[in-house]
């Protein structure tokens, strides 16, 4: 002790100093060291919760990139397939309009075709009388007799005949 007391050290200050520092040591631990343990303690739990949390968004968003590559493929397939439909429609509708064009074509010649012999029928009529009427005129001043309408007629007739 004695050299305790040639340091100047009090032994029963020394005593009353451990205790002094062993009641702050239990003091701070149960209100200042337990406390912040268990904040650190909910953060690593946050923390860890949000890792979590993190990963499954990720996982989710990947399913979710996955299926709209997916939506995406089959629409792009379904308007390819619109795409050739409507093509394949067109063709067959611009085969039926030819086709309908054809027809039409024919009956518009074959109508003008029929028109065309009637005007020309109605033509040989009409240059019939009036080579009938010359005929007739000449034989009128050859003759001085004046040809009577049935007489023109036969005459057109005749001729009609020799032309055929």
């Amino acid at each position: 002790m004695e050299i305790l007391n040639q340091f100047g050290i009090n032994p029963i200050l020394l005593a009353a100093q451990i205790v002094n520092f062993v009641v702050l040591l239990l003091i701070l631990k149960r209100f200042l060291y337990k406390p912040i343990l268990k904040v650190l303690g909910e953060r690593r739990q946050k923390i860890e919760d949000s890792l979590k949390n993190a990963e499954e968004i990720e996982k989710r968003l990947a399913e979710t990139n996955e299926k709209i590559d997916d939506m995406m493929a089959k629409t792009s397939d379904d308007i390819q397939k619109m795409m050739n439909e409507a093509n394949k429609q067109r063709a067959e509708l611009l085969e039926e309009t030819k086709v309908l064009a054809g027809k039409m074509h024919d009956d518009i010649i074959a109508k003008a075709s029929e028109e065309a012999k009637v005007n020309a029928s109605k033509l040989e009529q009409q240059i019939m009388t009036k080579v009938a009427d010359i005929v007739a005129l000449g034989m009128e001043k050859v003759t001085g007799k004046a040809m009577s309408t049935k007489d023109k007629k036969d005459i057109i007739e005749k001729e009609v005949r020799n032309l055929s």
